[in-house]
């Protein structure tokens, strides 16, 4: 009767809440990193990964893929690719660093710890983790800029600068990213109290950061006529095909999980109703609402929504995260989730662990010593695609300013390939090939040499640029199926 009084919550506070404090939780996520390291280091390069590195051997304001941002980070590790893959896990702890600062400024400790334990089961996080790509400093970059944005929200105006220097750091890898800029311009315009003369300078100067880091990157695309980042025409943006949106959905879904998913659409609706009512909502929409709408945009289009929703993952883990606590059985459908989306994601990294590029690329090597003595110069290789020229590319010897392995002779400029040196080009020279065309200052470094092309089946442009063509065997391919090695005899280039 006259005992100590305990407080109502203080035993009743769930075993699994207590391991989301950052005591227990980072040294766990630390472990995590070094489990994810040692897989880089067994694991091959993949053929993204050597896109890349080969990318970061041809520096430029642009590429077709996106902006020059993941480039630039594999250079900055000089010819040391390796070290460049192992510090992708190292982002993957900073992505989960900045998310639990984020969402712990919204809420508590616990929300925060609960969402970052579902960022690292999402399939599409641990695929980001291991390999290179700008999906992770993407994502750092913006939930830094977030932090910051929430800071200047509270009232601090002058941080609004600060975060548009990270949201200027997130558009050098993916352009999306201006989405949340635009979400945070608009609520906090949209609002009488923040439309201040302190914030209206700080929204310009986060404008203005974020338009110098998108201009080399524009001025790229214009000298190109802006065909790497043209999405079709007027008419075709509002068309809907059913297959391709059931195709994205089933992307959409093995990226995040089924459970997951769902969960994160129900966020979604519930967070557009709630943001009426509460000022952390809104600040949550402000900061995903525009990235989860083009996403939306991109599923009905039928095209890959997921690196876009990724960008806007962690404010619709938080909110949902949140408001579970509510339920009753919260914690018991937050586990359940959790376990089916880690069981996915294991099985999505077991899956890429199978094949060897490296040995594929012997065999192409191998391949190349049956090539008969061409009068010109040795011979070269050709690959069907930009991904499986960069991954044989990578294996292989190059030099001369050429890529180690090309692809077809195309007019149509659809990847990076298409700028790069080719086999295709002339080169400036006195000499004259042929006494009728005085004219012609160029000639091709490549006529009459042999070449060996990989691939699933023969093109045109290889029939027609070589005198002579014939297979000369099937090799397993580390994604499934097989290729067929070609022998090409004699090129003479494209008939006009």
């Amino acid at each position: 009767m006259g005992g100590k009084v305990v407080p109502r919550m203080a035993w009743k506070t769930p075993f699994v809440d207590r391991m989301m404090k950052p005591k227990v939780l980072f040294p766990v996520l630390v472990l995590l990193t070094v489990l994810r390291a040692v897989w880089v280091a067994a694991h091959e390069v993949s053929p993204q990964e050597a896109y890349f590195w080969m990318c970061s051997r041809h520096l430029a304001p642009g590429f077709f893929d996106g902006p020059a941002g993941t480039a630039l980070l594999v250079r900055a590790f000089g010819e040391s690719f390796d070290m460049a893959r192992l510090f992708w896990p190292v982002l993957g702890l900073f992505c989960s660093w900045a998310a639990w600062l984020f969402v712990r400024r919204i809420y508590d400790e616990v929300v925060a710890g609960w969402c970052v334990v579902f960022l690292n089961v999402l399939p599409v996080f641990n695929f980001a983790a291991v390999t290179v790509g700008p999906l992770l400093p993407a994502l750092v970059s913006v939930l830094t800029g977030l932090v910051f944005a929430r800071m200047a929200w509270d009232g601090k105006k002058g941080w609004w600068a600060v975060a548009g220097v990270f949201f200027a750091l997130a558009l050098l890898f993916r352009y999306e990213a201006v989405l949340v800029l635009t979400g945070l311009v608009f609520f906090a315009l949209s609002s009488e109290r923040r439309r201040t003369g302190g914030d209206l300078v700080g929204l310009g100067a986060m404008v203005v950061l974020c338009a110098l880091a998108l201009l080399p990157a524009l001025r790229w695309n214009a000298a190109l006529e802006w065909i790497p980042i043209a999405g079709g025409t007027w008419k075709t943006a509002w068309e809907f095909r059913a297959g391709p949106f059931l195709s994205g959905m089933g992307d959409f879904f093995e990226a995040f999980s089924a459970p997951v998913a769902v969960g994160l659409a129900a966020a979604l609706a519930w967070l557009v109703q709630d943001a009426r009512r509460h000022g952390r909502a809104v600040f949550l929409l402000a900061g995903c609402g525009c990235v989860w709408g083009w996403g939306i945009y991109l599923l009905l289009r039928g095209e890959n929504a997921v690196p876009t929703a990724f960008l806007g993952v962690v404010p619709l883990l938080a909110f949902g995260l949140f408001s579970i606590r509510k339920i009753r059985v919260g914690s018991v459908l937050s586990g359940c989730a959790a376990v089916l989306a880690l069981l996915m994601s294991c099985f999505l990294l077991w899956s890429l662990g199978r094949g060897s590029w490296k040995a594929m690329a012997a065999e192409l090597h191998a391949a190349a010593r049956d090539l008969p003595v061409a009068a010109e110069g040795a011979g070269f290789f050709i690959a069907e695609d930009a991904d499986l020229a960069a991954v044989l590319g990578y294996y292989l010897p190059g030099g001369g300013g050429y890529p180690a392995v090309f692809v077809p002779e195309s007019p149509d400029l659809s990847n990076q390939f298409g700028i790069w040196p080719s086999y295709a080009d002339f080169v400036e020279s006195e000499k004259v090939v042929d006494e009728y065309f005085t004219e012609q200052k160029g000639v091709n470094p490549f006529m009459g040499r042999n070449a060996i092309y990989i691939g699933h089946d023969l093109p045109q442009t290889i029939k027609g640029a070589f005198q002579e063509v014939q297979p000369l065997r099937k090799i397993p391919a580390p994604d499934g199926g097989e290729r067929t090695i070609f022998l090409c005899l004699g090129y003479q280039t494209l008939p006009l």
